[in-house]
Order: C-alpha cells, then structure tokens, then sequence
C-alpha cells in the first residue's frame, strides 16, 4: 500500500462511528493526530522517493485520442508546500499526460521566484504557467479548458494529499458514463428549496441532474461538457466570482450535462500550511449570492433558473 492511501485509510471512519466515541470527540482527535504524522513523514517520503523515474511525466502511449491533463491552481500562502500536492499527483496508479499549474501572474512575479521544491517539479515533466490575475479559483480550470478543447480535464485543490488511485477511479466512472461529469463530492439539489445550506451531501453513488458539484474531492470533465458561457470572464466576474464550484454546476446544468457522483472513499488528509486561507466560514453565504446571482441571470436571459427549474431524475 502506498504510504499516502495508509494515511488517508487512517483517517478514514465513514459511517462506522461509535456513538460514545464521537461524544468524546475520538474521531476528530485521532484524524488531529494523523494529519500531524502525515505531515511530518510524508514530506521526508517524497524526498527520499522523488528521484524514482516512475514518479515523473513522459510521454505516455495511451490508446485514443483525447488526453489526460489534471489542472490546479494555488495563491502564494500556499506555495511552499503545494509540492506535496502535486506529489501525489505524480505517484498515481495511472499517470495524467500532462499536469498544469496555473498561478496569476498578478501574485506571483515569474516563475523563477517560486520556491525552489516547486520549480523543480518542472524537471519531472509537471508544467507551470503565468495567467492574467482576473478569475480567483476559477483559474483552476479556465485556462485548462479553454486550451485543450477536446481533452479530457481533471481539476483538484491545492491543500490536500490525493490517494493514488485517484485518476484511476476518474477514469473507470468516465469508461462507464463517458458523456457525465464524474464528481468525487457533490450536494443534492432539492427541488423543495433553493437555499445551499438545505441541500444535503450526495450519499449514493449514481447519476442525476441535479447535482451541485464539490470540486475539493476533484472533479473530472470529459471535452465539451459544459455551457458556452463558461469562458466568459465578464460573467464570471459580475455573478460568480467566490464559487467556481457553483459556476461549473451551473454550466452543466444549461448544457444537460448529467453529473455522476462515485461515491470514491476519500478523507481529504490536509496538507498543514501556516496562516492557511480558506472560505469554509463564509462558503455558505458566498455560494448563496451566487446561485441567486445565477438564476436572476439566466431567468432573464433563458428564461430558465438553473439551480431552481431543474428536471426530476
């Protein structure tokens, strides 16, 4: 087993919880205690590893014709441990074609005043790239998209340790639903109310319309899977610029894009960083003004609500 999928099953309860137990607060102790470890060895298991020609990009003889690429993007608290991420994504069971980071030229000044851990990863085949500074998280599969039309784009986050055999799964759901977004996390759209907060977490493993994509757990995106409105930054900018995740539902929804959640055994194992920024205290409210933002829009213009005019499974 590799190391990284030992500690995520360590941190890993799923439903099986003791009711005492997480009275006293066991479970969240002992995931405090993994993630420390996890972050104290993995860094030391990647340095020692990183040499091996197996934990690289080449170029991979894949049969067909669309491509693999896995997109991300990061903001400057997080560069110095965003190594460890895209580790990870150098060590999976079945290698992307192409790994891009995308980073706004707006925050970081060039390339080569990255840290040094991060650069180097350009040597084992990981490509990194300069992006105008307009679209926040949307970065993470703008550019992706819009460069590579009729490939396959497999998005993540730039704080977690990914399992190995993440695109592995990816790719055995797309095999089965080749025309679906395959999300790892998504919310269940209820048709009894529009409010995020009241949509609860996809449960079982199955394909439906009405999905609100999780993009933390990584999503992938087979080509031309979502609304032409997509790349439209002025958009973007004016009704959805805090939550990608509700932009890209939203595009699958106008397109009849079907989402198929997997329901994947994923813990998200965080990779500690100092000072880290995160939206999860106002992701709630954020994510409210956009979907409003979204269904004013589009009723206007479509004369349809995305989030709310949505078809029975």
């Amino acid at each position: 087993m590799s190391l990284i999928n030992f500690f995520d099953n360590r941190r890993f309860w799923g439903g099986k919880r003791n009711k005492f137990l997480s009275k006293i607060y066991f479970y969240p102790l002992c995931n405090r205690i993994t993630d420390i470890f996890a972050n104290i060895i993995l860094p030391i298991y990647f340095r020692l590893t990183k040499n091996n020609p197996a934990y690289s990009i080449k170029e991979n003889k894949r049969e067909g014709t669309e491509k693999i690429i896995v997109s991300l993007t990061s903001f400057p608290p997080r560069l110095p441990k965003l190594h460890l991420v895209i580790e990870c994504l150098l060590r999976q069971t079945v290698k992307p074609d192409a790994i891009v980071l995308y980073l706004t030229a707006g925050q970081v000044e060039s390339i080569e005043k990255l840290p040094k851990k991060l650069k180097e990863l350009q040597k084992r085949g990981v490509e990194i790239k300069l992006c105008p500074d307009k679209i926040r998280s949307h970065t993470k599969y703008y550019y992706a998209m819009k460069e590579n039309p009729n490939d396959i784009i497999i998005t993540v986050d730039d704080d977690l340790f990914y399992r190995t055999d993440l695109i592995e799964r990816h790719l055995a759901a797309h095999r089965e639903y080749p025309n679906a977004i395959i999300a790892n996390w998504v919310k269940r759209i209820l048709l009894t109310t529009d409010k995020y907060a009241e949509w609860p977490d996809g449960e079982t493993a199955e394909l439906s319309n009405r999905f609100l994509l999780l993009g933390v757990s990584s999503v992938l995106y087979p080509p031309n899977s979502l609304y032409k409105d997509v790349f439209d930054t002025q958009l973007i900018i004016d009704k959805c610029l805090t939550a990608d995740d509700v932009w890209l539902s939203c595009m699958a929804i106008l397109k009849g894009t079907p989402i198929y959640f997997t329901k994947y055994r994923y813990a998200h194992l965080p990779v500690r960083i100092m000072n880290n920024e995160t939206l999860l205290s106002v992701n709630r409210e954020r994510n409210q003004v956009c979907i409003d933002n979204l269904n004013k829009y589009y009723q206007e213009k479509l004369g349809t609500r995305p989030f709310i005019d949505l078809p029975n499974d």
